[in-house]
């Protein structure tokens, strides 16, 4: 039979058995068959996983993935997403996105978009919290860039409270921008670890919530902030990124970056599956394909060259700041009602201020006389309200504005940098005014009907764009005998108070001859809040304190 013996054995093995041709059998050549098959059958077993699970070229068909991301984050990200495309079966599409727009596209149902890359876990978790969905993180980081502290000639900062105060400080919207809100969170940590008293911090945050006022309405791009400085003596706070790619574009910006001494935050752009609930498994696998190419040396190569971090523990980029100190909240829930706080005192102001103007403001007061430091109070209190701040101003003290009128106006209710005929700002205009104080001094102190006059005229040119109030300064007490009563005072207050036109009176007694009783009772009645000044720098300490007191309605 010639040759069988092993192969014989081996075709029967195998179920093959026969003649062979020639030499070599049908055995033989079934073999071979069998073994192309195999071949076969395991190339499209691996060929099926490679279009199963989108990480080969060969597709029978393409997904496409609509992703947005921070606009810092999108210009860098494009090229990646389309390095992602071409090794896989999605179509990445990225577009920038800022921070305040981003409730909005995810709302959009069907329309939503796929991935969404953050500026932050904080604004992550923030504005899914808006919207109402969870958060489903695909990658906690892609990239990283912490917050710095960006002016010429920077002195050395040791905390966020320090950068708060700074003078002529521009950031971005605290609401909206995880830059921005990187003072108050800063300052927050330090409070939380007892470097600073809550006092401090809500003083520091009202201190920036004024100075923001003067902000301008448009121009408020990192960017725009950023060239800004470079041009004045205004620091900003901006992402480390920002700075190095502006830096790189200004090399002659005289600008440096710096860090406070305890600590800084770092954005840390986390990527998040925001599809809808049809394709979330199908989005899971395409967000971890483009979070591998983003973290491969492409990757690293394309955010580095951008000025960005590949990490938050990963060394910093040539003209940054270098190795960090992460700072992290003990009680990150405090952070939320930080910023609603932060939203009331970004609110602008709408006041009528209301300054005795009596015979008693005659008397000695340290090396000057009442009125006399109730004018340098005044100058230093009108220096520190923002541009976006209206005031107006009266003076009383008995028939000032005629028989039966205690109070004279003096200037109307506007905003500070309103331009009048002449060029003057409503601003310059009250300057000149306050300054005739001393020479209107005479008669009685006419309290209590100034007070309900006063109360009833904001109230009835009530602009819901302010926190509308009443200021009255007095060295005294009631002495118009023909006036309403104080009883009859807090009735009226309480008669005319209407919660859709709130207006608050806030009493600054001057010296401790002033009636403290009644003006507690009179701020008490509409929710105010009343302060005893023995000195200048005691009433303006005080506009700032009657400031931070608005933060009560957004609890503590």
């Amino acid at each position: 039979m010639g040759r069988h013996g092993v192969d014989s054995s081996a075709d029967e093995e195998f179920g093959f058995s026969g003649h062979r041709d020639g030499g070599r059998g049908s055995g033989g050549r079934w073999a071979l068959v069998a073994l192309v098959l195999v071949a076969v059958l395991v190339a499209g077993l691996i060929l099926w996983r490679t279009v199963w699970d989108g990480s080969g070229t060969d597709c029978d068909s393409r997904e496409a993935v609509a992703v947005i991301a921070d606009p810092s984050m999108a210009g860098t990200l494009k090229p990646v997403a389309a390095q992602a495309s071409s090794g896989s079966c999605y179509d990445f599409t990225v577009t920038a996105v800022s921070g305040a727009n981003v409730a909005g596209q995810l709302t959009k149902g069907d329309q939503a978009p796929d991935l969404w890359i953050a500026d932050s876990q904080t604004r992550a978790r923030k504005v899914t919290d808006q919207v109402r969905v969870s958060p489903d993180i695909i990658a906690d980081s892609v990239a990283a860039s912490p917050v710095v502290v960006v002016a010429k000639d920077a002195a050395p900062l040791q905390n966020w409270v320090d950068v708060m105060t700074l003078p002529g400080l521009r950031l971005g919207n605290p609401i909206d921008s995880s830059t921005g809100d990187a003072p108050i969170v800063g300052a927050l940590a330090a409070e939380q670890d007892g470097a600073i008293t809550r006092k401090e911090f809500t003083d520091a945050m009202t201190l920036l919530a004024l100075q923001q006022g003067n902000a301008r309405v448009g121009g408020d791009s990192d960017g725009d902030r950023l060239a800004l400085a470079a041009g004045s003596d205004s620091p900003t706070v901006v992402s480390e990124q920002h700075f190095i790619e502006f830096a790189r574009a200004n090399p002659d910006s005289g600008l440096t970056p710096s860090i406070p001494a305890d600590g800084t935050m770092v954005l840390d752009y986390p990527m998040l599956n925001t599809a809808s609930a049809a394709r979330k498994d199908t989005i899971a696998k395409a967000g971890a394909k483009l979070a591998e190419q983003i973290a491969s040396d492409q990757g690293a190569q394309a955010l580095t060259a951008s000025g960005f971090r590949t990490s938050v523990d990963a060394p910093g980029p040539e003209g940054g700041v270098g190795p960090v100190t992460v700072l992290t909240l003990k009680d990150p829930s405090q952070e939320d009602k930080a910023l609603r706080q932060w939203a009331v005192l970004g609110v602008p102001i709408r006041s009528l201020v209301v300054e005795d103007a009596s015979g008693s403001m005659e008397e000695p007061a340290g090396d000057s006389t009442r009125a006399e430091m109730l004018v340098e109070a005044s100058q230093n209190g009108l220096k520190l309200f923002p541009n976006n701040t209206a005031l107006g101003a009266w003076l009383f003290s008995i028939n000032l504005g005629g028989q039966g009128q205690d109070w004279l106006p003096i200037a109307p209710i506007e905003r500070l940098d309103t331009v009048d005929a002449d060029g003057q700002t409503h601003r310059q205009y009250l300057e000149s005014q306050i300054v005739t104080l001393p020479d209107r001094l005479g008669g009685a102190t006419g309290l209590y009907d100034t007070t309900l006059a006063a109360f009833k005229e904001v109230q009835d040119s009530y602009d819901p764009n302010f926190s509308n109030s009443v200021i009255i300064l007095t060295d005294g007490q009631n002495e118009d005998d023909n006036s309403i009563s104080l009883q009859g005072l807090l009735a009226e207050l309480k008669a005319l108070e209407d919660p859709a036109r709130p207006v608050l009176i806030l009493t600054i007694g001057i010296t401790e001859d002033a009636d403290a009783d009644s003006l507690q009772q009179i701020a008490d009645a509409t929710g105010g809040t009343s302060y005893v000044a023995e000195s200048a720098a005691d009433i303006s300490t005080v506009f700032v304190d009657a400031v931070a007191s608005r933060i009560e309605a957004a609890g503590r």
